[in-house]
């Protein structure tokens, strides 16, 4: 009972925030004639979300490699995780070309950003403590966007403790989902920071005009996953896994991949991992690793519908750790593409 009573809960409990510092905006002065690639193309909009994996660090030319794989997705907006250093973005920025600008937050690890080939408007940055939220003006077009990028709390992995045998009660699983035994908070007020955001909460009361979008790396699976379906693959359980759970019952989003791919057993869309697909070193990498879903496209929006929805590893082959480090894709995540399109022009 405790689990339902704190998410029922969730939502009234006032969090004493600290003031946190203006995010920083960085972009590449646009030339004229590349302004013909940056237009929304009937109505469509691409939004993509990509772990960076330590800014691509793990690979050789990691940093390239990201630019490479962007730019070939060619997304309007990209929600960025794992953005290791203030100078990510800018290095970022001038190896895809002049089309874009980002944002980043403004902290020595900013750990999360914002890309795009729109326009980002001036002084419509926001933070929380995981992550960073910004208004986003469609060019050749009318329409704006509220985008919001996060990076939950790592620690606790909820699939380690539910395949761990020893585990009998889903309180268990739970703490972990409260990083009960750490100072830092965990992935349930990480999310109950963002939908009590007063930006966020008024971004909600205006998505019938202004689409609102929260992406990226949850580090936890969704509550849509873990059913009675697929308790099978799940270590035999069933999970209200909360951060999802939040934001679709507090905050009315929808989750862009599930809409798409209705049912986790047929389309499971695991996302974790490109690489990890075996753990313990000391054990000859040996133990399997839990896959799942844990990076997300959330959206909210009359406006929208959903031409498709994917994960995406390039096209290469990608060799396991620990032979990862010549892969052609930067990142231990798989990213998420979702083709929105707007109803309405």
């Amino acid at each position: 009972m405790l689990i339902f009573w704190l998410l029922s809960s969730i939502v009234t409990t006032v969090l004493a925030a600290p003031r946190l510092p203006q995010a920083t905006t960085v972009s590449v002065k646009t030339h004229p004639n590349s302004v013909h690639a940056v237009t929304t193309q009937n109505g469509n909009l691409k939004v993509m979300t990509f772990n960076i994996w330590l800014s691509g660090a793990q690979v050789t030319d990691g940093m390239k490699k990201i630019a490479k794989h962007i730019v070939e997705v060619n997304p309007d907006v990209i929600a960025l995780q794992e953005v290791e250093t203030n100078e990510t973005i800018p290095e970022l920025l001038k190896l895809m070309g002049p089309e874009w600008t980002g944002v980043f937050r403004n902290r020595t690890y900013p750990d999360v950003g914002i890309l795009t080939r729109h326009a980002i408007v001036v002084d419509s940055q926001v933070e929380t403590e995981k992550g960073i939220g910004v208004h986003i003006a469609l060019k050749s077009s009318d329409k704006m966007i509220s985008f919001w990028c996060v990076h939950l709390e790592y620690r606790s992995y909820g699939p380690y403790a539910a395949f761990n045998k020893m585990v009998t009660d889903r309180s268990q699983i739970f703490a972990g989902e409260l990083n009960t035994a750490f100072v830092e908070p965990g992935r349930v007020q990480n999310m109950q920071e963002l939908v009590i955001n007063e930006e966020f909460l008024l971004a909600l009361t205006k998505s019938d005009k202004t689409p609102v979008f929260v992406c990226g790396d949850f580090n936890a699976p969704s509550h849509q996953d873990w059913i009675n379906a697929t308790k099978h693959l799940h270590g035999d359980w069933e999970f209200p896994w909360p951060a999802t759970k939040i934001l679709v019952e507090h905050a009315g989003m929808i989750d862009s991949f599930r809409e798409a791919h209705p049912d986790p057993l047929e389309t499971p869309g695991n996302t974790w991992s490109t690489v990890q697909k075996f753990s313990g070193k000391e054990w000859g990498y040996s133990i399997p690793e839990p896959q799942d879903r844990i990076d997300f496209i959330f959206y909210r929006s009359p406006q929208l519908a959903i031409r498709d929805s994917r994960i995406y590893s390039g096209s290469m082959h990608l060799n396991p750790i620990p032979y990862h480090q010549e892969n052609d894709y930067p990142s231990d995540h798989f990213s998420v593409i979702t083709d929105f399109y707007f109803k309405q022009q």
